[in-house]
């Protein structure tokens, strides 16, 4: 038996009305300039958890400050070649003028059995341009466990249509083959939730549904979020998100 898919939807709420901060100035060739640093000393953002070097399981829970125009900013998780793995929008608590607490889960796809090396980073698009300033870098370890749920289709970054198909594939290990999909907005409401089985409980198995997304979802971030639920105490367990752009 299959059952379909929930969706959480992660909306950025608006900021304040600061100017933007200008984009970095072009060089006097006039080639584009690459990713700009935050200035020595006063860094707009930090990330906080997790720490340099260290060894992250994923799904990869990011901590951080930042001070952008009206709180936005990007997180994302890079290889080593640059290829980008995962990426989300983010909104902190504050911003445009006033520090604010960031926090945000990359549901970065285990590329292989042994461990990669990755690079989580957090920045600013300008306003003016859309370039990307105040770059954070931070190297760490990807291990090689793997979470119990894991979704390989879609993926962070991806947009996808109201009222569209979306199929949804993974792999988990839950109790008797059960698992849920949920749609949250940006409050963490569900907009739509699925039941789904997977090919064996218990054990490994894939699992691979067709969905339609509903026709009347507001255009903006969600969160797709896999889990399942504990057969002790029904709470919800091994949430796996990846957030879509709906359009």
């Amino acid at each position: 038996m299959c059952a379909a898919t929930v969706v959480a939807v992660v909306a950025c709420a608006p900021g304040g009305g600061t100017p933007p901060t200008p984009g970095p100035t072009p060089s006097p060739s006039g080639s584009s300039p690459g990713p700009t640093a935050s200035p020595t000393g006063d860094p707009r953002i930090r990330i906080l958890t997790p720490t340099r070097d260290t060894t992250v399981l994923t799904p990869v829970a990011l901590t951080g400050t930042a001070n952008t125009f009206e709180a936005q900013l990007v997180v994302d998780a890079q290889n080593k070649t640059g290829d980008t793995l995962c990426v989300r929008e983010v909104t902190a608590s504050s911003g445009s003028g006033t520090e604010g607490a960031w926090q945000a889960v990359l549901g970065v796809v285990p590329q292989g059995d042994t461990e990669e090396s990755i690079v989580l980073r957090a920045f600013e698009r300008s306003a003016a341009d859309g370039s990307i300033v105040n770059l954070v870098e931070l190297p760490v370890t990807l291990s090689a466990d793997r979470p119990d749920i894991v979704v390989t289709s879609p993926v962070c970054g991806d947009t996808v249509s109201a009222g569209g198909p979306l199929l949804i594939e993974g792999r988990a290990t839950v109790f008797e083959a059960a698992l849920t999909v949920e749609l949250r907005d940006a409050a963490g409401t569900v907009v739509f939730s699925r039941n789904l089985m997977t090919g064996e409980g218990g054990v490994d198995s894939p699992f691979s549904e067709l969905l339609t997304l509903p026709a009347g979802v507001a255009p903006g971030f969600y969160d797709l979020v896999a889990f399942n639920i504990s057969a002790k105490d029904g709470a919800f367990e091994n949430e796996f998100p990846v957030q879509l752009l709906i359009e």
